[in-house]
């Protein structure tokens, strides 16, 4: 009689007994054993004593959806320090990178650049160099917007720069006084909030603001309506105020 013949409750109670490397190597012997070791009931014995999380006192399984095995395996890689490392980007940055994702070209900031690399759809990985980089902040980007024929970004210095995307063509925009935390632009039209506690609007044909908000605190998201109508503008709301606000443009 082979193994798999075995009664179900027989197979259970065989593999109480090993712990996990046995276990492991033992559902490589066939597929029928595979699909049976891999089983949440066959690991939830060893789960047990090998995580701390996840697993309640009574046994129950906080994350279901997340097979016993693939953690235990997970949490004893990290116990003895085995994991694989590949680092695809690195640089120094002091802010957390913003990306945006445009067709197959992933943009991501580093630092006081914003890099435009290609995503390859054989391998599905990202191209270590970029194929276009976006400079001219004198700090950290902190938010930047893609459209079809721009790239705006606001960094720490205050500025946000308009750069053309095709022909590499920059234009510097000066107002804000402190970082710009947030930017948006559609059809021509941007709004950036800053930690000045302004908001303000401007165009792409022109480096001057349009128009320009006084706010109560700190702006720290800002969008603009598809219909490019109307605009909504978050502060650190930390005044007795509302901090999610819409506002007309025309207005």
């Amino acid at each position: 009689m082979f193994l798999f013949q075995l009664p179900e409750v027989v197979l259970y109670h065989i593999m109480s007994y090993l712990e996990y490397k046995s276990l492991s190597r033992l559902s490589q012997v066939c597929k029928t054993i595979y699909h049976f070791a891999n089983r949440d009931a066959v690991w939830r014995k060893i789960a047990k004593e090998l995580i701390n999380t996840g697993i309640t006192r009574q046994g129950a399984d906080v994350y279901p959806h997340i097979p016993l095995k693939d953690r235990v395996k997970v949490s004893q890689n990290w116990c003895h320090g085995i994991c694989r490392k590949e680092v695809m980007l690195k640089w120094r940055i002091n802010l957390l990178p913003w990306i945006q994702l445009d067709g197959d070209v992933l943009y991501l900031s580093q630092a006081a650049d914003i890099g435009a690399y290609h995503l390859r759809p054989d391998t599905g990985k990202l191209q270590r160099s970029p194929m276009a980089l976006f400079s001219g902040h004198l700090e950290d980007v902190c938010r930047f917007a893609v459209t079809d024929t721009h790239l705006v970004s606001g960094g720490s210095d205050g500025k946000i720069l308009v750069h053309h995307r095709r022909n590499g063509f920059s234009m510097e925009y000066s107002g804000h006084n402190q970082e710009v935390n947030c930017l948006d632009c559609r059809g021509g039209l941007i709004v950036s909030g800053s930690r000045d506690r302004t908001a303000r609007i401007w165009t792409l044909s022109s480096n001057c603001p349009r128009d320009t908000i006084p706010m109560n605190d700190r702006v720290w998201s800002v969008a603009i309506s598809p219909t490019q109508s109307s605009f909504v503008t978050g502060t650190a709301c930390c005044a007795n105020f509302s901090p999610l606000r819409i506002w007309d443009v025309e207005r």
